[in-house]
């Protein structure tokens, strides 16, 4: 089954269009109804893949949807720096990201971050007394916000969470740990101040080593006890070391039989005792 994903106009988010009558290509502009009302999202294309969210599909955008769009984010705009204004007056402790008002104009959205709770009834106020709708305040947290602004990541390309990510997942420590990484987050961190997306991209490339002993673990190989000290999944060795001599051994010749259907397993695991371990022992690392 092949499921349409779009991606918002105000969030950059992906969702899942149900309910499509009609055949739609990328980069089609369609009306669909969400959570905020009658809005138009872009047409990502098709994909096996289910969304967490989904919106039902209206019609295709015609001249007059398109016309009405810009005429809101023109809207938006001004709306825009009429908050920011009243957020300098009032002296809050609020960013003010961006202003959306969707395709039926039926409210306003202003997202913001902020990094302790704001009492804005009174900025509230002020804003529907001008804009004469209903206005809805969105906090979102650092990791939507460069998704919704977009930013350029360490490797120099457009950050993932703005091209391709649906949903975020906590990246851990213990993932820089199991990589074998320097143990520095700060070197491991993105725009948005918490731990790279793209370390859970390496994170099956690693599992095997969930089913070797720890490191340091005394272990029999021919016949002699040795410790080890170091797994290297990508090239497919261990470190081992006896006597203060250290031999290179492939990690075929380690893991027990049947060990394929254990990494199966640990795909599918979705908490490790380990990963707890070394959270506790070095950093806070869980970055929701």
């Amino acid at each position: 089954m092949l499921y349409i994903k779009a991606r918002f106009k105000d969030t950059r988010k992906i969702t899942q269009v149900n309910g499509v009558s009609e055949r739609l290509n990328k980069s089609d502009l369609i009306v669909v109804n969400s959570e905020k009302g009658e809005e138009i999202v872009e047409v990502l294309g098709y994909s096996k893949e289910s969304s967490p969210s989904s919106v039902y599909f209206i019609r295709k955008a015609n001249q007059e949807d398109i016309a009405k769009l810009e005429e809101n984010e023109k809207k938006a705009q001004e709306l825009h720096e009429l908050c920011k204004n009243k957020i300098k007056q009032y002296n809050l402790g609020m960013k003010l990201l961006k202003t959306y008002i969707p395709l039926d104009s039926s409210k306003v959205f202003f997202y913001y971050t902020a990094e302790q709770r704001v009492d804005f009834r009174a900025l509230v106020r002020d804003l529907a007394r001008v804009i004469k709708k209903r206005i809805e305040m969105r906090q979102v947290g650092v990791r939507d916000a460069v998704q919704m602004m977009g930013w350029i990541g360490n490797c120099g390309n457009e950050v993932c969470c703005a091209k391709f990510i649906e949903q975020f997942e906590s990246v851990y420590v213990y993932d820089i740990h199991t990589q074998n990484l320097p143990l520095s987050p700060s070197k491991f961190t993105g725009p948005c101040g918490r731990l790279l997306c793209c370390l859970v991209y390496e994170r099956e490339n690693y599992l095997i080593k969930e089913i070797l002993p720890e490191i340091g673990t005394p272990l029999c190989y021919q016949g002699k006890e040795f410790n080890l000290v170091f797994v290297e999944p990508l090239q497919g060795y261990a470190v081992l070391e006896a006597e203060g001599k250290k031999v290179h051994v492939p990690l075929e010749e380690l893991l027990p039989f049947g060990y394929k259907k254990a990494l199966e397993h640990c795909k599918n695991c979705p908490t490790c005792c380990r990963k707890i371990n070394v959270e506790h022992e070095a950093f806070t690392g869980n970055q929701e």
